[in-house]
């Protein structure tokens, strides 16, 4: 009997000090970093993460949390969603430095965003992709973001989720093409189509902001499938034909006066 009471007595013991789950904080800070892993490759890192440090390319946070992105280095950054966007504020629609800017998430999932001015290697070093997981408060989290005001889905001037955009991420030529469903919100919308390269890739500079090189506008669209084709301007038609490919920024915004502004960002790949 006394063994019995001393094997309970050690159990009770054993599991006071097990270490309770650690619950996703509720803000992450992310920091440009100029020496991630190797002088001269910048990566957004967690601050005070020391020298040389791997980057944050997963981030948790609780449901209704915070991300706060600062950029005190000397290579420009700006983040861009790649599928729903939370809310943010202070980020700047361009690559710039000395800026700082946050993120709220208030519905769990896996959000996604680049920062194609960052570094580059290859596929296991490329540091200008990241994502922040979104815990529910049951602790668990959806495998899709859900969708905001910032991205196609319902209720906004485009339809079909992740389907409404078609847009080869390879492309050959000196003109991207592609396609956006408009939905009846959409109804007389303005649709731009923005082409961004960065200026090392035109003029041989590093570290600087993204420069346009296309552009196109069209003021009012009807719902259905829309197909838009966006030539380079000379500057980026001279840069293909230099590099014989030339990686873009495509930036789609659809404003309509009955629903929310949409922008969806993506990364084409252009060849000879």
């Amino acid at each position: 009997m006394l063994s019995l009471l001393a094997l309970a007595a050690l159990l009770g013991a054993a599991v006071a000090v097990l270490p309770a789950l650690a619950a996703a904080p509720a803000e992450v800070k992310l920091e440009v970093n100029e020496n991630c892993v190797e002088a001269n490759w910048p990566c957004w890192a967690l601050p005070g993460s020391g020298a040389k440090p791997s980057p944050a390319g997963k981030v948790t946070i609780a449901t209704g949390g915070e991300v706060k992105f600062t950029d005190n280095a000397s290579t420009p950054a700006t983040v861009s969603w790649t599928g729903s966007a939370p809310a943010c504020s202070g980020i700047p629609a361009s690559a710039t430095t000395k800026w700082a800017g946050s993120c709220k998430f208030e519905q769990p999932g896996t959000y996604k965003f680049e920062s194609p001015t960052l570094f580059n290697g290859g596929p296991s070093l490329n540091y200008t992709k990241y994502e922040v997981v979104v815990e529910s408060t049951a602790g668990g989290t959806t495998t899709t973001a859900p969708t905001t005001p910032g991205e196609p889905g319902h209720g906004s001037p485009v339809e079909g989720g992740a389907g409404a955009l078609k847009l080869a991420a390879s492309q050959r030529g000196a003109t991207v093409r592609g396609s956006l469903k408009v939905s009846q919100a959409g109804s007389g919308g303005r649709l731009e189509v923005a082409l961004f390269a960065a200026r090392a890739s035109l003029a041989g500079y590093h570290h600087v902001a993204p420069v346009r090189v296309g552009r196109l506008v069209r003021s009012s669209v009807r719902p259905g499938t829309v197909s838009f084709s966006v030539p380079l301007s000379v500057r980026g038609k001279t840069a293909l034909r230099a590099h014989r490919r030339l990686r873009l920024t495509v930036k789609i915004g659809v404003t309509a006066p009955q629903a929310s502004a949409t922008t969806v960002t993506r990364v084409v790949i252009l060849h000879v």
